[in-house]
Formats: structure tokens, sequence, C-alpha cells
């Protein structure tokens, strides 16, 4: 209830801030899948909730749930905590598992954290891991961002061809999530060459690092 209230105002105002385009919807597949995506901005899982039409369920740091209302809140909006410090994650790992199972949608960021301009970082076993685990399919999502003009920063969502864990049999968790990344910054590589690249003055609009 308080997603479906909560949603049409998140994607007006997404709209009064960015021009955001989607590209691929065709490869949506049917039933349950994970969204993976480079992830360069706070408001990154906002974008994708906004922009698909059923719920995403989200992994997020365990911090955000210490207030109450922050708790009650986030958790209405399909967030799932998780504490990096610890490194336990019994327990959002099997709530993950059990959203992609009931064919719900579920979205995670290999790269596990925000990455900075120019920034690599090894992304995390965990995208393999679930969906080996739960036999459903990974659909990776690059988040384009283009120059900001006046009023509004131009935003593409480019989606690629699903992933299947089953087509990877004899290559491990690490490696497979490494694919992915690398189809993400294939995805973002080509359209940022059909669009031109974004002015290097513009600090503030973050962007696909294409050396990453």
């Amino acid at each position: 209830m308080v997603y479906w209230l909560f949603k049409p105002i998140g994607i007006m105002v997404l709209h009064c801030f960015y021009k955001i385009n989607m590209i691929g919807r065709e490869h949506i597949p049917d039933g349950s899948f994970i969204i993976a995506a480079n992830h360069h901005s706070n408001v990154d899982p906002i974008i994708l909730s906004g922009m698909f039409k059923r719920p995403i369920h989200f992994l997020a740091k365990n911090e955000l749930f210490n207030h109450p209302f922050t708790n009650w809140f986030l958790r209405r909006l399909h967030a799932i905590p998780v504490d990096r410090k610890s490194g336990i994650v019994i327990r959002p790992v099997r709530h993950s598992l059990n959203v992609i199972r009931r064919g719900e949608w579920f979205g995670i960021f290999p790269e596990g954290k925000r990455c900075k301009i120019g920034e690599t970082v090894r992304p995390k076993k965990g995208v393999a891991f679930l969906s080996r685990k739960s036999s459903v399919p990974i659909l990776p999502v690059a988040i384009v961002w283009g120059n900001k003009t006046l009023w509004q920063t131009p935003i593409t969502l480019v989606i690629g061809k699903p992933i299947e864990p089953g087509h990877f049999p004899n290559t491990d968790n690490h490696a497979l999530a490494q694919l992915v990344m690398d189809q993400i910054k294939e995805l973002a590589e080509k359209e940022g060459q059909r669009v031109g690249s974004p002015s290097k003055n513009n600090d503030r609009a973050p962007r696909l690092n294409r050396e990453s």
C-alpha cells in the first residue's frame, strides 16, 4: 500500500530533475529475475523502481534502518537490510531468495557500493550466487548519465539480454559476476557512443567510467 502510494510521487519528482529514457524493454523476461545494474548515485534504486512496472526489492545498508520511522518506511518500500560491516548475510540472503522464489523482482548492484568516476572495484559474487540458487536469469541494466542541461539531467536505462546462469556451469560465482558487470559496461559504452561522451566539466552528474 505504501509503495503504490509513493511510487507515482517519486516518479513525478524524478521527472522534474531528470529526463529518463529506457531502451531494451523487449528483453525483460516473464516471471522472476534479478536486475543487476551499475551504481553511481543514491537515486539509482529510485530510478529503477520508477521505470519498472512491478516492485523491486533491493538490499540496503543496515544503518538506514536504525531509526524507527525509516525502518518502517524502507521495509514497506521493499528494502532488505544487510549489515555490510559484520559480514553476516545469512538472513538477508534467505530473505532475498524467498522474494525471488515467490516470483517477485529483485534488484542488486554487483559493485556492492556507489562507485565514483574512475573507481574500479571487483563485483561481489552475490548476484551470481542468488541467480544460481534460485535458477532465475540476471537482467543486466546500464544506468547511463548524460550532460546536465539547465533543468534536467538525461538518464538512459539500457536493458540487455537476460543472462542464464545455467549456460555457465563451469564458471565460478566471481567469474559470473564479472561477466555480468562486463555486459553492463558494454551496454553503457554502446549507449555512450550513440549519444556522445558526457562533458568533462559536468562533475555533478555521475557517469559510468569506461575504463573500469
